[in-house]
């Protein structure tokens, strides 16, 4: 897409701002989060930004990954090596990919071993919803939170009501779907399936000229039961297992075998609301050369055993207290000098109402074995001025943990580490009127500590300097925030925008991997038994790195996408979609020598009985 027709589509969506008085009535739908605070909460309580997207947005996005979900968020970037199938990262506010933790239906999840998330893992059509939170949050959940916490959330059905989605598309991608949902007295459990391969493409500039293709199954299930006006119990379970080829030297294949499981049981009564879970997670992930399984193999596995005790208490309208006890223990599978370590976390919580005024104060205290304890805090101020307008101000700190590749890796792991630290302040404008609602956010991260590569000042047997994680770099991160939702004569308008400046503050040079500049719009019409769905994302050139050893900066390119969804219902039961991903059909790297596919399209029918 050239110049004229970015401009265009930037011109349109601004101009139209003006006129969202004369939309028509936007009936507004009560929106309750948990991520912020971990109990039920309305944005307006919660004074940090929070992004969610819901069911109805997904099934309109028809996503491949959950990164396709993701990226339409601002301040939320998307590193791929490669399609769907293929591993991801994720950038939030322009912190590194490992300082974003992410939960699922309250379990995290992620290895411990190289401190990532599988995305490419997780199937998009057992995903209820996704709660997106910016900024530091470890004063709640602990480590990792340091750009933010993502929480995706399960498919929920109610009793007899379920659905059924086959789909193909391009590069020969079929995916079967189905959920049910079953009642069991006062109360229900969902049980959702998904079934998706594809023969993929060549997805790396190399010598290895072939198709990189990629199968997943997905399993959930949820439920809840009502034992009394006191009493419930909640259960969820999740298994996400396939393969995925790539290009490597050593492997071009691997086989993960996830899977998660939580049980809970919850106590409310008059102003006292307590939640007790007991939790485990595991990532596997095996890589190996499909033409010599004995070449290259590697095993990457971590179990995470979870005990998460958490308490409300609403002393009165404008006084609440939250607090509680996180304990986990992460075992990882190989040849380390130690395996396993356990983390055990106290946070507390006030918030305080006082007429428009909104105060809330949280710290948290972190053990985790073999590394120095770390206290974490969140400061927080917010004015409401009217309904529409609301100001808020959050000072914190977070911390991430070393990995145990940083710590044990055999031969060059090094136990002396550190956790990564950083101080966030931001400052957010809100405003939610009938047409329109979004924000606008000012924000700075100082990273210290930050893990890299350096010598040691030990030389090998083979004469060459011995390299070793150390906690030698420190970053600054300045930023703007803009959400924009609003509607015009029936069309949904989403804006968003993002700059980064992210520097590594050693050198005073730009930090590797990010770009200044993102933008995205999103179009949305519903038309009797058609809807239409267009999304458009402009990412900005990204600082490459050194990657020609000329001693010079290189950049991967700027590029434009286009997505386009149209679905059409022949009854209230059955609808027909067609989903086009990239029709520009742009060349579009957002790593060196990996390719995104090219234009994309799927066809998919699909029943739902609610």
């Amino acid at each position: 897409m050239g110049l004229k027709l970015r401009l265009s589509i930037l011109t349109i969506a601004l101009c139209q701002t003006f006129f969202a008085n004369a939309a028509s009535v936007n009936s507004k739908i009560e929106v309750i989060t948990v991520t912020g605070d971990r109990f039920d909460s309305s944005p307006d309580q919660q004074l940090t930004v929070i992004n969610t997207i819901e069911r109805e947005e997904i099934t309109r996005l028809n996503p491949k990954s959950v990164v396709d979900i993701l990226e339409t968020l601002p301040g939320v970037s998307v590193t791929r090596n490669g399609g769907a199938g293929q591993s991801a990262s994720i950038s939030m506010r322009g912190t590194n990919s490992g300082h974003v933790l992410v939960l699922v239906d309250g379990v995290r999840i992620g290895s411990a071993t190289l401190g990532a998330v599988s995305f490419n893992a997780l199937s998009p059509e057992n995903i209820e919803r996704i709660e997106v939170v910016k900024g530091p949050r470890a004063a709640i959940w602990g480590s990792d939170a340091i750009g933010g916490v993502i929480q995706i959330f399960t498919r929920k059905l109610d009793g007899g009501e379920w659905f059924a989605t086959a789909e193909y598309g391009s590069d020969a991608y079929t995916r079967a779907s189905g959920g049910v949902g079953i009642s069991h007295g006062d109360g229900s459990t969902t049980i959702s399936l998904n079934r998706e391969q594809s023969d993929g493409y060549n997805i790396k500039n190399d010598n290895e000229d072939d198709n990189d293709g990629y199968r997943r199954f997905g399993m959930s299930i949820k439920g809840q039961q009502v034992l009394n006006q006191q009493w419930q119990l909640s259960w969820v379970g999740q298994l996400e297992t396939g393969n995925y080829e790539y290009d490597s030297s050593r492997a071009n294949e691997a086989d993960y075998d996830n899977y998660l499981w939580n049980l809970a049981a919850q106590y409310q009564h008059n102003k006292l609301n307590s939640r007790l879970a007991v939790s485990q997670s595991r990532d596997h992930n095996e890589n190996f050369r499909a033409d010599n399984a004995s070449l290259g193999r590697s095993l990457y596995q971590t179990t995470r055993d979870q005990i998460n005790w958490s308490n409300s208490y609403t002393a009165t309208d404008n006084l609440t207290f939250i607090g509680g006890v996180d304990w986990s223990q992460e075992s990882i599978m190989g040849d380390y000098a130690i395996d396993q370590r356990d983390l055990l976390g106290f946070y507390a919580l006030t918030r305080y109402q006082v007429g428009k005024l909104l105060l809330e104060g949280i710290v948290r205290y972190d053990d985790v074995e073999n590394i120095d304890s770390e206290t974490s805090y969140n400061a927080s101020l917010g004015y409401q001025f009217n309904p529409q307008w609301r100001i808020a101000f959050n000072a914190g700190s977070a911390f991430k943990a070393p990995t145990f590749n940083d710590l044990y890796w055999p031969d060059t792991g090094n136990a002396a580490l550190m956790s990564e630290t950083s101080n966030n302040m931001d400052l957010t404008l809100h405003y939610d009127g009938n047409y329109v609602d979004g924000y606008i956010s000012v924000y700075q991260n100082k990273i210290n500590n930050l893990i890299e590569w350096a010598p040691n000042g030990q030389i090998g047997s083979d004469g060459y300097e011995i390299y070793q994680p150390a906690n030698i770099a420190k970053a600054e991160i300045t930023g703007v925030e803009l959400s924009l939702n609003y509607n015009t004569w029936g069309i949904e308008h989403r804006l968003g925008y993002s700059y980064v400046d992210a520097i590594d503050l050693r050198g005073d040079t730009p930090l590797v991997g990010r770009s200044k500049n993102e933008f995205d719009y999103a179009l949305g019409y519903s038309w009797t038994a058609v809807d239409l769905f267009v999304n458009y994302h402009y990412q900005g050139k990204r600082n490459a790195g050194d990657y020609n050893y000329d001693n010079a900066t290189d950049y991967l390119a700027s590029y434009n996408q286009i997505d386009m969804s149209l679905g059409y219902k022949l009854t209230e039961s059955w609808q027909l979609r067609l989903k086009a991903n990239n029709l520009l059909n742009e060349n579009i790297i957002s790593d060196h020598n990996y390719f995104s596919p090219g234009r994309q399209v799927f066809f998919s029918v699909s029943y739902q009985e609610y």
